[in-house]
């Protein structure tokens, strides 16, 4: 209770001080402006650009800075609360009439830096600028009927002299709203004052200072300041924690070195997506003006992927909203349907969906084909709706206003014997070819592509659409040897542990579509090595081998699953079948042997042998 009548008292001071201060009308309305725009900022992540220049102006001019602070914390609150309006606002600035202004901006140098790609920076920047100017009209009309009233009664009110005189009026006016203009006559020489010097020197003074530190500490503190940086970055591509020993960053020999990085998984804290002992880049310096970051080689060395974490890490960015889930019709079942675990997966599906997203871009509308129906098209309308349910107003951005170049590109990325726990004796290789965040931008067609040192396990992602000559987007993979214990734990399907024993081979290769989100027709192979069935009802099954056809289809993160029940059970029963006639043919030769072979010789025995051999089951 003490502490907030205390804020109280000391706002109703500050009040005072703008009130009875001597500010002019000029420097009332400036700080009213930069203050409310500053307010409206969503942060420096966002517009670092737009931020420093309000700053500065607000230090350089003249303005109150008082005054300046108490409208910027109001314009904060107000922000938060107008998210869908600045975002509206935004889309109109953005995408209407004006689309080819902020279109220049974005992609010119140091403007590109100044944030206006994101709605809420174009839209917050313009209501920030037109409430700053009514908030800042009103506060001028206001303190200058109240200059005008003091000056009439320092004029003509010989009770109020006598009263203002008196010294423990002067006393409480002091400690309720602070100090007065002065001397009497004060009040009427600044209703005479409207600008005044709007140029503050020792603000000039400060921004020099600051230049002046700025460039010595380059040479001192380049690496924690390039350091901070980049792990912001990845955390934020990242989703969750990232640690980072050191970055250095020499723009002369256009070289980026990263030590000691390890990125947290985000759908798994306690152990890391990647852990590197180095992260070398060929850096392009000239592309960095226009907020571009080109990396020509990227080496990965030394690197682990799934080691467990001494500390977990925290998510660094909101899990999406997930959609409501669809009807399917009866012969198709989601991940929920089949496996236990089925959020851990969808949540991994949703993340390696975001992945793709970030380098595949903005949807690129395919041509119609005659005579074939129009292939739908996720409009903008339609994905910006989508990205404010998944990531929020702050997060959307006006991606296809990204012209020339895009604006982050990794022309060819290079890991070698990258150890995985879950690959005993094996190593991966990760191979990127044009990989960027605008790919249409770039005339060439991005590949990815993951193989171990060994037969186990293989993944290729690759953009066709975006090649000189367009083509479907492929992806294929496979993961042979997956132990089937493993694995069956995991389902939810025909008792607690149908599947026992063997091995399991996946095989897939399928096409994806960026139009709608990343949606996939994925046909998936998985053949059982020497299994055993376990099926509620029945004796366990020994299969040799059994080929399982399935279908994967619809959007990555919530796809929809066909098995063929009908055709699964024909082959598990032809399995069975042979089986129990493979034992029932080596049962019979034994007692063909034993009994009759010896009282019809050799040579019957070899005859009724070759009968039952001919004999169909």
């Amino acid at each position: 209770m003490g502490r907030e009548v205390n804020n109280s008292f000391m706002l109703l001071r500050r009040i005072g001080f703008i009130i009875r201060g001597k500010a002019t009308p000029f420097q009332l309305l400036a700080a009213c402006v930069l203050g409310t725009a500053l307010g409206f900022m969503p942060g420096w992540k966002h517009a670092p650009g737009l931020m420093l220049l309000l700053t500065l102006l607000l230090i350089i001019l003249n303005a109150n800075l008082l005054l300046a602070a108490l409208v910027g914390m109001g314009a904060r609150l107000l922000s938060l609360a107008m998210a869908p309006i600045l975002f509206s606002v935004g889309r109109v600035l953005l995408d209407g009439p004006t689309q080819g202004l902020f279109a220049k901006l974005i992609n010119a140098p140091l403007f590109a830096w100044f944030g206006f790609d994101h709605y809420v920076v174009t839209g917050g920047l313009a209501v920030g600028l037109i409430l700053g100017v009514v908030s800042g009209i009103v506060v001028v009309k206001l303190i200058t009927a109240y200059r005008r009233k003091m000056t009439d009664l320092e004029k003509n009110s010989e009770r109020f002299k006598q009263w203002a005189s008196r010294r423990w009026v002067k006393f409480l006016t002091f400690v309720l709203v602070g100090g007065g203009p002065g001397k009497a006559g004060v009040y009427e020489q600044l209703l005479k004052k409207q600008v005044g010097n709007p140029i503050r020197g020792l603000g000039v003074v400060f921004v020099a200072l600051v230049v002046f530190l700025f460039v010595l500490l380059q040479g001192f503190a380049r690496g924690p300041i390039v350091s901070a940086a980049v792990q912001s970055s990845l955390e934020r591509v990242n989703g969750a924690t990232v640690d980072l020993e050191q970055a250095d960053l020499n723009l002369r020999a256009g070289r980026l070195t990263l030590t000691g990085l390890a990125m947290a998984d985000p759908n798994q804290l306690d152990t890391d997506l990647l852990r590197a002992a180095t992260v070398e880049a060929d850096v392009s310096a000239t592309s960095l003006l226009r907020k571009r970051l080109q990396l020509d080689r990227v080496v990965v060395s030394d690197a682990v992927h799934g080691e467990r974490r001494a500390t977990p890490g925290r998510r660094t960015t909101r899990p999406p909203k997930e959609p409501k889930p669809e009807k399917l019709p009866q012969d198709v079942k989601s991940l929920e349907d089949y496996l236990k675990d089925a959020e851990v997966w969808r949540e991994r599906l949703a993340q390696a969906r975001r992945w793709i997203e970030k380098v595949s871009g903005p949807a690129k509308e395919k041509p119609p084909v005659p005579g074939e129906p129009a292939p739908k098209t996720e409009t903008l309308e339609e994905r910006l709706r989508r990205q404010v349910r998944e990531l929020g107003y702050y997060q959307v951005r006006a991606e296809h206003l990204i012209q020339e170049s895009p604006t982050f590109t990794i022309t060819e990325l290079l890991g070698e014997n990258i150890r995985v726990p879950q690959l005993a004796g094996e190593t991966l290789r990760i191979v990127g070819r044009h990989l960027s965040t605008h790919p249409g931008l770039l005339g060439q067609t991005p590949e990815l592509e993951i193989t171990s040192s060994g037969p186990t396990l293989g993944f290729a992602l690759r953009l066709g659409e975006f090649g000189p000559v367009p083509a479907d987007n492929t992806i294929s993979l496979h993961y042979h040897g997956l132990l089937t214990d493993d694995v069956a734990g995991q389902l939810k399907l025909m008792g607690d542990k149908p599947l026992s024993g063997g091995t399991i081979d996946l095989d897939a290769r399928g096409t994806w579509t960026t139009l709608d989100g990343v949606n996939v027709n994925l046909p998936l192979q998985a053949t059982l090595n020497q299994v055993t069935f376990a099926l509620p009802g029945m004796q366990p099954a020994p299969v040799d081998r059994l080929s399982v056809p399935i279908g994967i289809e619809g959007p990555l993160d919530r796809p929809r699953i066909r098995v063929d029940d009908q055709g699964l059970a024909k082959a598990l029963v032809q399995a069975g079948v042979q089986r129990a006639t493979d034992e029932l043919k080596s049962r019979a030769q034994e007692e063909l042997d034993k009994h009759v072979g010896d009282k019809l010789g050799e040579q019957g025995g070899q005859l009724l042998r070759g009968l039952l051999d001919r004999k169909k089951p």
